[in-house]
């Protein structure tokens, strides 16, 4: 069924996007990283903003970017927590408003990313379904596996969505203005999924909810089922692009702390024998 394979993409989403952040801000200052995701920031924060206040929550401090600096350098970035985006909120409804505020910014941030598909985006995903084979790859995901060898026949198109969107990049034509800005903000809205400094697990249990919420709608209007086979191609999409950065910014990372290692292992100095 289709909103169940929709539930798990959704999550598998959640946490590439924090995977790709928790990389991106291992590698360069986080403030730097913020400021690229700034249009993502901007709406994830403010939707969640106003889930806490319409929960009745007290809204205490309300910051996007902070002063914080540091290096990069082994682990988590010093100064991190204090360049990250930061709400301070106090729900009336300790357990379901973390929920409720963390749902307002995950539909916010896709409702942002259809808006953008809609006016800028369709080149991009024209030029992503144009592959001979991602309609077939597409339609695969669309069910989830019910055996072994249907599993590892997802595995394999994970694998050709991968190298189908590596592909996709690399046909765009970056000089036609929308192709570019659709990217950017498709890409910042796609991050700015993943909680920064707000709670797991009310994030995880907002995309059950969302999942759930549009479940109940396929069932009772049956019309639905159209409109979410019509927006399956900007969910692969989405799911694909975190993939191809995903795997990108793990061979930068892991280059990089090889690099470091080679350097500093090279600069000490030699034990006396």
């Amino acid at each position: 069924m289709i909103y169940a394979a929709l539930s798990v993409y959704l999550l598998g989403i959640l946490f590439a996007a924090m995977g790709v952040y928790q990389l991106w801000a291992g590698m360069v200052r986080p403030r730097w990283v913020n400021w690229a995701l700034l249009p993502g920031t901007v709406v994830s924060e403010m939707a969640y903003i106003f889930g806490c206040l319409i929960t009745g929550g007290e809204i205490r401090r309300a910051k996007l970017i902070g002063a914080g600096g540091g290096s990069a350098k082994g682990g988590k970035p010093a100064g991190a927590s204090e360049a990250e985006p930061t709400t301070e909120a106090e729900p009336k409804l300790r357990s379901v408003g973390p929920i409720v505020a963390a749902l307002m910014s995950i539909l916010a941030c896709g409702a942002g990313i259809v808006i953008a598909h809609a006016v800028l985006g369709e080149p991009v995903i024209e030029q992503f379904a144009a592959g001979g084979d991602t309609p077939r790859l597409t339609g695969q995901l669309k069910a989830l596996p019910k055996s072994t060898g249907q599993f590892w026949d997802q595995i394999d198109c994970q694998v050709n969505l991968l190298h189908r969107m590596a592909q996709t990049w690399t046909e765009l034509k970056w000089l036609n203005w929308p192709v570019p800005l659709f990217v950017y903000l498709a890409t910042c809205l796609t991050i700015r999924l993943a909680p920064v400094r707000r709670s797991l697990r009310a994030s995880l249990a907002a995309v059950v909810v969302a999942a759930g919420i549009i479940a109940l709608i396929g069932a009772i209007w049956k019309r639905f089922d159209g409109l979410v086979d019509e927006i399956w191609p900007l969910v692969m999409y989405v799911w694909s692009s975190l993939l191809f950065l995903l795997a990108v910014s793990l061979v930068i990372r892991g280059g990089v702390g090889l690099a470091r290692g080679l350097f500093e292992k090279e600069g000490r100095p030699a034990r006396a024998s």
